[in-house]
């Protein structure tokens, strides 16, 4: 296995750096990691085992930092900087970010292409396949999926959650968007308006994992995928299981037409002390 870092430009001309994994063979094959809420492209140790797991079945990995990176931070635009971050980020703009990262492994000539999202970017790689339907795109892996707003409300007390909806709706309805609230979540306790208003509500730009509407829910973007979804959880999961274990696996089957869901016990939203189960998983379930 090679690395080498990458720098890739996002749609409007953010820079995102990551970390290419090629195997010793020549292949067009990648898979393309998406990171979760406030993450980064090494941060989840996890990432080492998949690696490999990947290389060794003659797949490329890339891992790579998105607008959504850290908290609130400096990102490269040109020649200058811009800020963004988990508490600026908007949703929708992950297009622009996964795009842009698309189209750089087609120049370098990958032709199979699965699209791998952790937590938060599981949301934002089926939103990106649901609007792109891109061809090139075989394969989606998802994990540690979930259900965003009910996972908001799950770690913050009735009166915080009551705050934050009601000091977003009013800001945003003031056109203030970017003015901070408070959000104890984030580690800097601070999230914008309009990120909060339009990405952690219920009715949002995301709000398409409703594990909360129970095993018959249905979910319009969930159905729309029509390519693969390898699904993977751990059995302690303090994120994705806002429901019991069978309700969500139930409304995962129900929502994904060609969906595979694997559970691994013991593991929590990190995979913490699971990641070589992670990997064998991973490997035992590529073509």
């Amino acid at each position: 296995m090679k690395q080498e870092l990458v720098r890739i430009n996002s749609i409007d001309e953010i820079e995102q750096p990551g970390i290419l994994y090629t195997p010793n063979e020549d292949t067009d094959k990648i898979v393309i990691h998406v990171h979760g809420l406030n993450g980064n492209f090494y941060e989840n140790r996890f990432l080492d085992t998949l690696a490999k797991s990947y290389t060794d079945k003659n797949y490329a990995f890339l891992t790579f930092n998105n607008r959504g990176r850290d908290f609130i931070t400096e990102l490269l635009k040109g020649n200058d900087f811009t800020i963004i971050g988990g508490s600026l980020e908007r949703f929708k703009d992950c297009i622009l970010d996964i795009d842009g990262v698309v189209n750089w492994a087609k120049e370098k000539g990958y032709k199979d292409i699965i699209l791998e999202g952790h937590s938060y970017g599981c949301n934002k790689v089926l939103y990106y396949y649901n609007h792109k339907k891109d061809d090139s795109i075989k394969k989606i892996v998802l994990l540690a999926p979930c259900d965003i707003p009910s996972e908001g409300k799950k770690f913050l007390s009735e009166e915080e959650y009551n705050k934050a909806k009601e000091e977003s709706t009013r800001l945003v309805r003031a056109n203030k968007e970017n003015e901070l609230i408070d959000f104890s979540i984030m580690a800097n306790g601070k999230i914008a308006a309009g990120t909060y208003f339009n990405d952690f509500l219920p009715n949002g730009e995301n709000d398409f994992i409703r594990y909360i509407d129970g095993i018959n829910g249905k979910s319009e973007v969930l159905n729309s995928i029509d390519i693969p979804t390898l699904v993977i959880f751990g059995d302690i999961d303090e994120c994705v299981l806002t429901q019991p274990i069978d309700v969500v696996k139930e409304y995962l089957k129900n929502n994904l037409s060609n969906c595979n869901i694997q559970i691994i016990n013991g593991a929590d939203h990190s995979y913490t002390g699971r990641y070589e189960e992670l990997g064998k998983v991973i490997k035992n379930n590529m073509e």
